[in-house]
């Protein structure tokens, strides 16, 4: 049997060179070599308290003296209201159409903005948790750990393998229900959601100073925290609700955010940028375009600008498809690029037609792999990131990403899009949508049977018929190659038949509060496809999280649609590695005169003769589903259907082989901290090579008959 080698340093070096080239390899050696000397100097630089900005520092930033600067911050009051494409002014209309088209959504938000104005929170998969009267925003509240508000934020540990997890206090301020509690405030013109809003962005401001804290430790979450701040000041920013010096406060913070954005910004050593960095950029188009006042501005809105276009071209592949192999990740980057192409219309910023076709793409990526059910299969990581909640805040399932074709359609006149949409349509409404007549009257149009597509860039290959839909995944690792958020799943389906989950992807549950728990969702045991000798399709790299050696490559063969056969077919190398070869081929088929959907897999070894391998089969059933043997093969029920899996039946030279496959509980993840039991259906078989497994799954109908 063969085994997984491990990874040596040239390897790796090598590897580095293959993905993102010599001069930038090289400029990671120096950047390496020069670490500890850049951070003593950074650390120089930041006990200096640079971002701390009391009254004098605003005064300065605003160009004003101290005894104006409150003159000046009645005067932004004014500007802020109009400097998001949703203006108080247009909540009359927002309000009558939650009213007239989707029953018991004013009701819905103003449940959840009760919950937050008792500290009811439920992140992350923690559950519904009352944070008491006074909100500790250094605590993970899920294990009870507190980190030291006191500490640089430099020194804060991130904590790995501990049950600990720093994105639960770095999730909630985040501020995303804090534009809830203004929307809440204006929907429905009472003030306690404002007053809420208002006593919590002040409690956060004494409990955070700038460049202290957990809450300063990662620059994405800063980021986003000033877009939620933005969005929460521009619709309570009444006279009546706010005064002038706590305006200030919160000015003078959010100065802060843009002077410690700039100082640091997420570029790794070797160049390669990823979501981080993009938020980075977002949060400083924002503060950008939004506080004109302030003297850095212009700098923070032509930076940010730049870099926009530049990320646009860099992260994000020529047919539509985020290049962090994630699908999660996929719905946050599109919302950032979305929201920052609205924000510039807005402010009259022209950003280029190669901009804005890159992104429309993206949305058709959104359409094109959301299932029958209106939700988004879970590849690769994914922890619930947004940008912004606008709708369905605590309410809607994460996998739900059509909020996306919402805003899309609205900003690019697409009626398909809307309509595909379904209830998300409201998202477009805290765009400007409400304005817009005949944008809000496309979200009433029929939407177009959806057709099998292929993303060949991305590698993701998508049949459908009707309620029928399989992903066939053939997205290598992504970022460059360093496989960020990638998960070993080459060659894994998730399918759909009449629009209910069948095979699934397991998930992602925990980040670095267990990274044993990470990887084993990870692995390719975990997904829908074929494991050779127990080793991994992509090595992952000991220590190293969000990271996969880049052993595979893949190749489609063939894709055929349109006909009584639709097929792809695909193989890939990363077991091309081991002592004896192995490569897998898998070709899908759906037959449309029957309705029944044929995998086959061929292994197969390059040379001319092949040693014994251990092969182990996967296939990931939903947690609704019960499997029940049967004959040649296996039923399977879900709550609305009964289906008829044939096989599986592997050959070798023509003659048949014994396989006993069976069925374990085991664990998949319905998002991040969220897990349950799932069937998984697992065989295996050891021998020489090639073997031809195959297995196909039918419909036999529905419960009642």
């Amino acid at each position: 049997m063969s085994s997984d080698s491990p990874i040596d340093f040239s390897e790796r070096i090598r590897s580095k060179i293959r993905s993102v080239g010599l001069s930038a390899t090289l400029r990671m050696g120096v950047r390496k070599a020069l670490r500890p000397l850049l951070s003593r100097w950074h650390r120089q630089q930041v006990t200096r308290h640079p971002y701390l900005v009391g009254r004098k520092e605003l005064a300065i930033a605003l160009g004003t003296s101290p005894e104006e600067v409150l003159s000046v911050v009645a005067r932004m009051r004014d500007e802020l209201t109009g400097r998001l494409p949703v203006a108080p002014g247009d909540v009359p209309a927002i309000r009558s159409l939650y009213q007239q088209r989707v029953p018991g959504l004013l009701e819905a938000t103003i449940e959840s903005a009760g919950h937050v104005c008792n500290h009811v929170f439920d992140l992350l998969g923690s559950g519904p948790m009352a944070l008491g009267g006074t909100i500790d925003w250094h605590r993970d509240f899920k294990s009870g750990y507190r980190w030291n508000s006191d500490l640089c934020f430099l020194d804060i540990p991130h904590g790995q393998g501990n049950g600990v997890d720093i994105k639960v206090p770095w999730e909630l301020s985040r501020g995303h229900h804090l534009v809830l509690l203004a929307q809440t405030a204006l929907l429905t013109g009472e003030t306690k959601y404002s007053g809420e809003c208002v006593a919590q962005m002040t409690n956060w401001i004494a409990a955070n100073p700038p460049g202290h804290g957990v809450n300063w430790a990662c620059p994405m979450d800063v980021a986003i925290r000033a877009v939620n701040w933005l969005w929460a000041l521009a619709l309570v920013a009444e006279p009546s609700v706010v005064n002038d010096a706590w305006l200030a406060e919160v000015l003078a913070m959010l100065v802060a955010h843009g002077r410690y954005l700039m100082a640091n910004l997420e570029v790794r050593d070797d160049g390669v940028t990823t979501n981080h960095y993009l938020a980075d950029v977002v949060g400083l188009l924002y503060l950008g375009l939004c506080l004109k006042e302030v003297r850095e501005a212009k700098r923070w809105q032509a930076f940010a600008v730049r870099e926009l276009v530049r990320e646009m071209d860099r992260q994000v592949l020529p047919d539509g498809v985020h290049y962090e192999s994630s699908l999660s990740y996929h719905r946050l980057v599109t919302e950032m690029f979305l929201s920052s192409a609205v924000l510039c219309r807005h402010h009259g910023v022209d950003l280029p037609h190669a901009f804005h076709n890159r992104l429309a793409k993206m949305c058709d990526f959104v359409q094109g792999y959301t299932k029958p059910n209106g939700l988004a299969p879970q590849i690769g990581d994914g922890d619930n990131g947004r940008l912004h909640i606008l709708t369905g805040y605590g309410r809607c399932d994460v996998r739900d990403h059509r909020h996306l074709l919402a805003v899309g359609g609205m900003f690019y006149d697409r009626a398909d899009w809307l309509a595909a949409a379904g209830p998300s349509w409201v998202e477009g409404l805290w765009f400007g949508g409400a304005r817009h007549s005949v944008r809000k009257g496309a979200a009433e149009t029929v939407a177009p049977q959806p057709r099998s597509v292929a993303f060949p860039d991305g590698g993701f290959y998508i049949l459908r018929e009707q309620k029928d839909y399989v992903l066939f995944n053939c997205n290598p690792p992504g970022s460059s190659g360093l496989g960020t958020h990638k998960h070993n799943d080459l060659l894994s389906l998730e399918m759909q038949l009449g629009g209910e989950d069948i095979l699934v992807d397991s998930g992602c549950f925990l980040y670095t509060s267990d990274p044993q728990a990470y990887n084993r969702f990870r692995r390719t045991t975990s997904h829908s496809t074929v494991t050779v000798d127990q080793a991994e399709q992509n090595r992952l790299i000991p220590g190293k999280l969000f990271c996969l050696h880049p052993d595979s490559r893949l190749h489609v063969l063939q894709w055929e649609t349109g006909r009584s056969v639709e097929q792809v077919t695909a193989e890939h190398d990363g077991y091309g590695r081991l002592s004896d070869p192995v490569r897998h081929r898998r070709d899908v088929r759906y037959h449309r005169s029957n309705g029944s959907w044929q995998v086959s897999d061929h292994l197969s070894s390059p040379v001319s003769r092949s040693l014994s391998h251990r092969l182990e089969w996967t296939l990931t059933f939903a947690p609704h589903c019960s499997l029940h043997p049967a004959g040649t093969g296996w039923h399977v029920v879900t709550p609305t259907q009964r289906l008829w899996l044939e096989g599986p039946r592997l050959s070798a030279g023509g003659r048949s082989l014994a396989v006993h496959p069976q069925v374990d509980q085991e664990e998949m993840a319905l998002q991040y901290g969220v897990k349950c039991p799932a069937p998984f259906l697992r065989w295996s078989w050891e021998g020489p090579l090639p073997v031809e497994g195959t297995f196909t799954i039918s419909r036999l109908g529905s419960r009642s008959t």
